[in-house]
């Protein structure tokens, strides 16, 4: 395996390269020291926090090590090739067997300083093992395409397998176009597949007239994975129930559920929501990464003033800290980060959530259930008799429970939430709209995180280019600077042609002191409260978002679109 002295070359090579930056490289070798039991290579860490993606590693590897580097998506591999290594072994250490000519076998790896692995091979193919270099992605989409999967889901222990060989994506368009019968199992099972492989946050099954729709949300936009035949909806809806504990005979009413699925090595869980429609049932599966919220603050994209001021906020004794934002802002990761964060064993950390998203050790996490009476502002009182420090809600959603997080901020706990909002300032007239009393809420209060996620440029296709003079304006930057560049992705293969792929936060923290406080119990307008924080430091989103923009990071047109309701 890569020793210490190996992962430092590598990442002085993406240095050299300009892929990453020395501060990204010093963030990393961080976060690897900081998880050293793990175990995890240099290149693991640079890829999780975003500053280089699999192909960026493997290239410097194929260069070290003199050894070609092959994209095997959609390589269709012959069975008597793949019959030559067991799925277990394949699985184990993440390689695929690609060709066998006479007595060489070639062998996709992510990692070629393995020899004990290569050795393995050799010694179970009885063959001499040629290593190509392949992306950890690529051989696990491979191995998932041409070896059985296990799918488990929580409500039974009994695998459900999927045998990708006999369901190619090939196969799935040709059963779009012609209606042939394939078990419905298969396509439900290679629907989820193909949306966690693409890393989409959801998928969306939509009845219409005469055709069945699914489509997913990939960087926070939805795109059409194709259409299926009407005949197939019942089967399909029927299925997806099955999996998610619903009463398939109900179709009148909206129903929820829950799958937990295992796709090679990544645990996902699934929050599933049927509803009628006027063609049928849709139903639409929010996909939950656990890996995606193990983060760190410094993974969150902060910039070094947010970032100061947000690790400030969150080590305060007392006091609410909120972070706002629509619907897949982020603002749960962020919350997740935050407590990762400040946890320790001598903090009791308690949380009460709707869902728990995903479990946290040494956190105690609660779960709402209004069927039991277990509400949030209920739970709340409940936990204030545990002898906490730190109190987690997940949303503020009634004044009852706003009420109660700002009694509980003054009586010297720490209260983090979250709150539907476009910006910060606009947080505090919500919850005094609410209902919150003033006297209650200006001493409680002691910060807002404003957020929204911005899709990245493609690096494997960003090209300089020269925004239009409107689009300027519009973003804000109207005054020329000599020698600023701009740049935008021209679509590609890597980002699916449409010019971005992964997505970037950008922050606006407003830190609440004493004259904002009077302004408070003043019920002053958002006008006035924005007027106010700007005199001490508060910058909107807006101009977080326009440094990421001078920064190459993402472009004019996407700080335009996420922005519009910030203005």
């Amino acid at each position: 395996m890569f020793s210490r002295e190996d992962d430092l070359k590598i990442g002085e090579i993406l240095v050299e390269r300009g892929i990453i930056g020395q501060g990204q490289l010093d963030t990393a070798l961080k976060e690897q020291k900081k998880h050293s039991a793990d175990n995890q290579k240099l290149g693991s860490y640079l890829i999780s926090l975003g500053y280089a993606a699999e192909v960026d590693i493997a290239n410097v590897l194929g260069a070290q090590y003199n050894l070609p580097v092959m994209r095997i998506e959609g390589l269709r591999i012959k069975p008597e090739v793949t019959a030559v290594i067991s799925e277990t072994l394949a699985k184990k250490y993440n390689i695929m067997p690609l060709f066998k000519v006479g007595n060489e076998l070639t062998l996709a790896v992510s990692d070629p300083t393995d020899i004990l692995v290569i050795d393995l091979v050799a010694a179970e193919a009885r063959c001499r093992v040629i290593p190509v270099i392949s992306t950890p992605s690529d051989i696990s989409k491979a191995i998932n395409r041409h070896y059985f999967m296990k799918v488990e889901t929580e409500s039974s222990e009994k695998a459900l397998k999927l045998s990708p060989t006999s369901i190619s994506r090939a196969e799935i368009e040709e059963i779009k176009m012609s209606g042939a019968d394939l078990p419905i199992v298969k396509i439900v099972d290679r629907i989820i597949i193909e949306a966690v492989e693409d890393n989409a946050s959801d998928i969306h099954v939509e009845p219409h007239e005469t055709s069945l729709s699914v489509r997913v949300r990939i960087d926070g936009i939805l795109r059409d994975t194709g259409t299926y035949p009407m005949k197939m909806h019942p089967g399909i809806l029927s299925r997806i129930k099955i999996l998610s504990e619903m009463d398939i005979s109900e179709k009148q009413k909206p129903q929820d559920g829950r799958i937990k699925i295992k796709v090679d090595k990544k645990e996902i869980d699934i929050r599933v929501s049927c509803i009628p429609t006027l063609y049928g049932e849709k139903a639409v599966m929010r996909l939950l990464n656990r890996a995606n919220v193990r983060v760190s603050i410094d993974a969150l994209d902060f910039s070094e003033k947010n970032h100061k001021t947000f690790l400030e906020l969150i080590n305060e004794p007392y006091g609410i800290v909120l972070v706002t934002g629509p619907t897949g802002s982020g603002k749960t990761t962020t919350l997740y980060a935050a407590l990762h964060e400040i946890s320790s064993v001598e903090k009791n950390i308690i949380t009460v959530e709707d869902p728990i998203e995903y479990q946290l050790p040494i956190i105690n996490q609660m779960q709402v259930n209004p069927k039991k009476d277990v509400t949030f502002a209920n739970a709340l009182r409940a936990i204030l008799r545990q002898d906490p420090d730190i109190i987690m809600i997940g949303e503020i959603r009634d004044p009852e429970t706003a009420a109660i997080a700002a009694e509980s901020a003054l009586t010297g706990h720490l209260v983090l939430s979250t709150l539907h909002t476009n910006d910060a300032p606009s947080s505090i007239t919500r919850l005094t709209d609410m209902g919150v009393e003033p006297f209650l809420l200006a001493p409680s209060l002691i910060g807002i995180v404003g957020q929204r996620l911005m899709r990245k440029i493609c690096t494997k296709c960003k090209e300089a280019y020269t925004p239009s003079k409107n689009e300027l304006k519009a973003a804000g930057l109207d005054i020329a600077i000599e020698g600023l560049k701009f740049y935008k992705g021209m679509g590609c293969d890597n980002c699916k042609h449409t010019g971005y792929s992964g997505r970037t936060a950008i922050h606006e923290i407003l830190v609440v002191d004493e004259r904002i406080r009077e302004l408070i119990t003043q019920k002053a307008s958002v006008a006035a409260l924005r007027e106010a924080a700007a005199k001490i430091g508060y910058k909107d989103m807006r101009f977080d978002g326009i440094k990421k923009v001078i920064e190459g990071i993402t472009s004019v047109e996407e700080l335009l679109r996420v922005t519009k309701e910030t203005k």
